[in-house]
């Protein structure tokens, strides 16, 4: 036996049978302890044998003839706690303690061939009260009104619970959640690779879910309010009764509910929908907070998923049978799959509000952005300061940003917040005025660009700036023919969103893709391709005038081509009389490492380069970058203006950027750190099979993995230990690593160990 199996067998729940005790034993120990004469009938039990007693007089008990394994803390915890629930609230529907004759809460009986050994045995005894009515699993699906009802007895009974101590709440019971990493060792053992899958999915969060359980409330709990243990009336319309406090624990409060939600679920008796009322039942008797709502999608997961790992074990261990474990699992894989359909942002939304759970961020969100207002991670992130490459939220969670290129120089950097703040003390103008912060933008953004590209036209964001580059190149050509990458994305306006097919409902006629750098194998290959999009584009009517590219082929994938890919494209568009357009906004400023541009780490010159986003440090900036003769020609067809673009707040943030990137050396930070942090990718990615590549260049950084669920699962993952990333390409399922550029080899060792324990707890 493995050591494995051994810690699970010591979780109560799974050791010791029920005692071999016949009605007729059962009905001579009534009498001999208890003065009963009764007809008996057995009842249902996990662990113990269970009798129903009917007496002449109309009076009904129950008869439990304690597993012989079961703990005499145990034991005496059972008993002391019915003593405690009666003295809290005489009118809680709960059985009531019978004493022997002789005073005892337990009695002692010797039952002839009794398991585990033949013979006479002594077995413990407890008498109780019989709670009329019939299991709330026969009524499935309950009504709405009595989930209601059945979550606020539910919540009676805990606060009737507050307050009770005893040893025996320390019992290692195989249903809590939280012995879930002992019993993931019996995951293999499940036979079907898509239920081990969904299993290891639900049960992924509990590593890191069980030190957010210390921080909220904690009490003794019932922990097993299931269908066999919620009683109701004949008529199905009320709870009058709640048995069975065998796996009683001390644990969070917020278990409780959790628990009854998943095994309601799983057993049918509620839907997600009646989840709400049961939830609010609880609540409003109970109230929970808005942490305790949080964790229950987690909880309530991997309790589902715990009990096919328990069926597994007992049906590998002869303890239980094979057609209940299938059954079982069905029932299983069905709740878990449609808690997943629902998803966690959304179930977490809907039991806030059931719950009651007053100023909740999350809910104001939705009702003031819309319900489909995009949201990153499963748990989302409430931010409100950022240092350097950490952000950190209102909770006072600390997290690496592995993500976000807007504070290109860090968040929050000093000298840009001074720059700004201190422009923004004098004035804010626009370019219809002189202005030298702006002009001493230009001349220091334009000396880092070739000589020609030396004119500079200001807008608010990288989408704008994309727009208005692609009306230049009509306007400077004549032409309406695009070409961009496959799955390409160049912003939010309607024309860019044209042109880029990662959003686009539909590419239009207009626009050509040309394939990603991997599926082009050599210079012919290229220029084919290139060749093959211009001749379609003609024999629809669309003459070339542009080729719009991120230098970075980011939504595409992330790739690092060499210089030989893009030369015969580069030749192919200015030959056929189009403009080529450098989208500067993921891979400029020294992001490559080795290049302070894209297009020069590529190895083509544009006729235009556009930037945003991290040129302002999160200052809103756009900036379009051209020869001043295709400019001026623009300016006098449009008369081209914009109230905000170019003010000399967003000049002065500019300028500050670009001096912090000489200072602290950042591309050179860029290119060590880049290198180093790629090879331990590397090595990460050799150990794990799901991890097919990592690619890119300097601090833009692309990891493919197998498929798209198991990206998202993986960021999930690495968000939880505190460390943010994004995925992109095609098939979704490259993660995304662009950190700011004060991003360090120190930084990357951290990002390494949350990876790797998050690529272990994730894999199938």
């Amino acid at each position: 036996m493995t050591f494995a199996s051994v810690q699970i067998e010591n979780l109560l729940a799974l050791r010791g049978q029920p005692p071999k005790v016949t009605p007729e034993a059962a009905a001579a120990v009534a009498q001999e302890l208890y003065g009963l004469s009764a007809r008996v009938t057995s009842l249902d039990g996990e662990r113990d044998r269970n009798f129903r007693l009917d007496c002449a007089d109309g009076r009904q008990f129950v008869l439990k003839f304690l597993d012989f394994q079961a703990d005499d803390t145990v034991a005496a915890g059972q008993s002391a706690v019915l003593a405690h629930l009666e003295a809290r609230d005489e009118q809680l529907p709960v059985p009531r303690l019978i004493r022997t004759l002789a005073g005892e809460e337990l009695g002692s009986a010797a039952i002839c061939g009794s398991a585990p050994v033949s013979g006479s045995e002594r077995c413990r005894v407890r008498l109780m009260s019989y709670l009329p009515g019939k299991l709330i699993q026969a009524v499935s699906p309950a009504s709405p009104a009595l989930l209601r009802e059945v979550g606020g007895t539910i919540a009676r009974l805990d606060r009737a619970l507050a307050g009770f101590a005893h040893p025996a709440l320390g019992q290692p019971i195989v249903w809590d959640v939280r012995q879930a990493p002992t019993l993931m060792s019996v995951l293999p053992d499940v036979e079907s690779a898509s239920t081990r899958r969904l299993l290891s999915h639900a049960l992924a969060p509990v590593e890191l879910l069980l030190p957010r359980l210390k921080a909220l409330r904690s009490q003794a709990i019932h922990g097993d309010c299931h269908g066999k243990n919620v009683l109701v009336s004949d008529g199905g319309d009320r709870c009058v009764g709640i048995i069975d406090l065998g796996d009683m624990i001390q644990a969070p409060l917020v278990l409780e509910i959790a628990v009854t939600l998943a095994e309601f679920l799983t057993d049918g008796v509620a839907s997600l929908d009646g989840s709400g009322e049961l939830l609010a039942g609880y609540a409003q008797s109970q109230p929970l907070s808005k942490q305790d709502v949080e964790a229950l999608f987690d909880l309530v997961s991997a309790r589902i998923a715990i009990g096919v790992l328990i069926q597994t074990w007992r049906e590998r261990n002869s303890t239980g049978s094979a057609q209940t474990s299938a059954g079982l699992e069905a029932s299983s894989v069905n709740a878990l799959g449609t808690l997943a359909e629902r998803g966690r942002n959304r179930l977490t939304r809907e039991w806030l509000d059931s719950a009651g759970v007053e100023a909740s961020l999350l809910r104001r969100r939705y009702r003031a952005l819309g319900a489909n207002a995009e949201l990153s991670y499963d748990r989302p992130l409430h931010l409100v300061r950022g240092d350097g490459v950490w952000v950190f939220t209102a909770d006072g969670e600390r997290l690496l940003d592995v993500y976000n290129n807007v504070p290109h120089v860090g968040h929050a950097h000093p000298v840009v917040a001074e720059a700004i703040a201190g422009q923004l003390r004098k004035i804010a103008s626009n370019t219809r005025y002189l202005d030298e912060r702006i002009i001493e933008y230009v001349e220091r953004l334009t000396a880092t660009l070739p000589p020609d590209l030396d004119t500079c036209l200001f807008v608010n964001s990288g989408s704008e700036a994309n727009d208005i580059a692609w009306r230049i190149a009509k306007s400077h050509t004549g032409n309406i023919g695009a070409l961009v990458m496959k799955h390409a994305y160049h912003g939010i306006t309607d024309a860019v969103t044209a042109l880029s097919p990662a959003i686009a409902s539909a590419v239009p006629p207009h626009v050509e893709q040309l394939n990603a750098p991997h599926s082009i194998d050599g210079v012919a290959a290229a220029e084919s391709d290139v060749s093959g999009a211009i001749d379609r584009l003609a024999k629809r009517g669309f003459k070339l005038a542009v080729l719009m590219m991120d230098s970075a082929v980011t939504s595409t994938g992330i790739y690092d081509p060499p210089r030989e890919w893009i030369a015969p494209i580069a030749q192919a568009v200015h030959a056929a009389g189009g403009l080529i357009i450098g989208d500067e906004v993921q891979f400029g400023l020294g992001r490559s490492g080795t290049h302070f541009w894209g297009f020069a780490r590529r190895g083509y010159h544009p006729d235009i380069v556009t930037l945003g986003k991290p040129v302002g440090n999160g200052y809103p900036l756009g900036v379009v970058v051209t020869r001043r003769s295709i400019l001026e020609k623009f300016q006098k067809d449009t008369g081209f203006f914009s109230t905000f673009g170019g003010n000399p707040v967003a000049g002065a943030a500019g300028l500050a950027v670009l001096e912090v990137i000489e200072k602290e050396r950042l591309l050179e930070n860029a290119r060590t750190t880049g290198d180093y942090f790629i090879g331990r990718l590397r090595e990460v990615g050799a150990a794990h099979e799901c991890v097919r590549e990592v690619r890119g260049r300097g601090l833009m950084i692309g990891v493919e993995v197998t498929d798209k669920a198991l990206t998202r699962r993986i960021v999930n993952g690495l968000r939880d230990r505190g460390v943010l990333i994004g995925s992109e390409g095609p098939l979704g399922n490259v993660l995304k690593l662009r950190p700011p550029m004060p991003f360090r080899p120190e930084h990357a060792d951290l990002v390494i160990e949350a990876l790797t324990s998050t690529l272990c707890a994730v894999r199938p």
